[in-house]
């Protein structure tokens, strides 16, 4: 069985406005192989905001799936096994890194994130969502400093979200990476607008929604952190045929 991932740096772009083609979202639709999917929802970096779950019900309708909301301020349930039941794709949108490590660690969701996972269940994460997702990453949960976070492992090594969003944000994960003991390779710092899909823990594609947002890879070497660019495959919206213009009767 292959385990999938689809990790973005942010969530705006997931959030497309409606007169946009929500193409991450197409795109995470299309890589689970999945026919009108259901879609667990999991807000709780952001305190379940009401507004921006009825914005994912939009977009679910929109890129032809099924919502589902798991909140953690008001579970369904008290045993995390049955969380995901029935789901295709879970979902773990952005907001505060630290709140959405220690709520998934206090309700059990990350034994039943890692379940589903190895069962075969499409993880999408952006932000935050893709922070946790890691070993370490660097996080803005207290606003006034950026600094690295451990995460839960399932990919190993290093992220940067937000790459191109903060001037502060290369120079901080590039000090972590040459100085922390801690810190572990690969590593990855993601523009927004950009997302990752992995297959069993390896990056197989990359997508950008614009020429000027990059994945970089991040190497140390001689003691000075190297970043080279990725390939990766601008996403376009889609083209309506052309209609021919229908003859005027004489």
């Amino acid at each position: 069985m292959t385990c999938k991932i689809f990790g973005m740096s942010d969530s705006a772009s997931l959030f497309a406005d409606e007169g946009q083609d929500p193409l991450l979202g197409k795109k995470i639709v299309e890589v689970s192989g999945k026919q009108q999917p259901t879609i667990c929802y999991i807000g709780a970096a952001k305190g379940d905001n009401p507004d921006r779950i009825s914005q994912f019900r939009r977009l679910a309708e929109r890129i032809e799936a099924k919502a589902r909301i798991l909140s953690l301020f008001d579970p369904p349930t008290g045993n995390a096994d049955d969380f995901f039941d029935g789901v295709d794709i879970i979902y773990i949108d952005g907001g505060s890194t630290r709140n959405l490590l220690a709520l998934f660690r206090e309700w059990g969701v990350v034994g039943a994130l890692r379940m589903a996972y190895s069962n075969g269940v499409l993880l999408a994460g952006a932000s935050a969502g893709l922070n946790i997702l890691y070993n370490w990453s660097i996080t803005d949960s207290i606003k006034s400093s950026l600094r690295p976070i451990e995460g839960l492992g399932i990919l190993d090594g290093s992220v940067c979200v937000h790459h191109d969003a903060h001037p502060e944000r290369p120079k901080i994960f590039r000090e972590f990476l040459r100085h922390n003991r801690y810190c572990s390779f690969p590593a990855f710092s993601l523009d927004d607008g950009v997302a990752a899909y992995f297959e069993n823990e390896q990056i197989a594609k990359i997508f950008s929604l614009s020429e000027n947002a990059h994945l970089y890879s991040l190497s140390k070497e001689g003691g000075q952190i190297i970043r080279h660019p990725c390939k990766r495959s601008i996403l376009r919206p889609e083209k309506l045929p052309t209609q021919n213009p229908v003859p005027a009767r004489p």
